[in-house]
């Protein structure tokens, strides 16, 4: 019985894993943002990432793009100072293998901040 319920509770922890992510990318596809009107990431190279954003916003004092692994926690990868342009872009070296969860985030001159639409890239392994 204490079998049956650990393997119940794995199964449990996998679907709500997956909702999650399944749930994060629907807000996306739905998510309409007021200054980001694109966001791309690529592969470049064996192991490092392009990441290209535009905006249509004036009122950014800064942008912060930020990595995940696993699509819920997310870590500062860099941050790039608004100079009155519409496009920017920015590399992330030497990644780990796997599908990596992108994202930007602008801060506002007002001190609020508004978060792109995630994106994903798929880094393999070679070996």
């Amino acid at each position: 019985m204490k079998t049956l319920v650990s393997y119940l509770a794995v199964a449990a922890l996998i679907v709500a894993s997956s909702f999650t992510v399944s749930q994060q990318k629907e807000l996306n596809q739905n998510h309409v943002t007021n200054c980001f009107s694109r966001i791309n990431v690529h592969r470049n190279g064996k192991a490092d990432v392009a990441i290209t954003w535009s905006v249509s916003s004036a009122d950014i004092t800064q942008f912060v793009v930020e990595r995940s692994y696993d699509g819920d926690f997310y870590e500062s990868v860099t941050s790039v100072n608004f100079n009155g342009s519409s496009s920017y872009k920015s590399k992330d070296k030497g990644v780990f293998p796997g599908v990596i969860y992108y994202r930007v985030t602008a801060i506002k001159s007002d001190g609020a901040t508004e978060c792109s639409p995630v994106e994903t890239v798929r880094i393999m392994q070679h070996g």
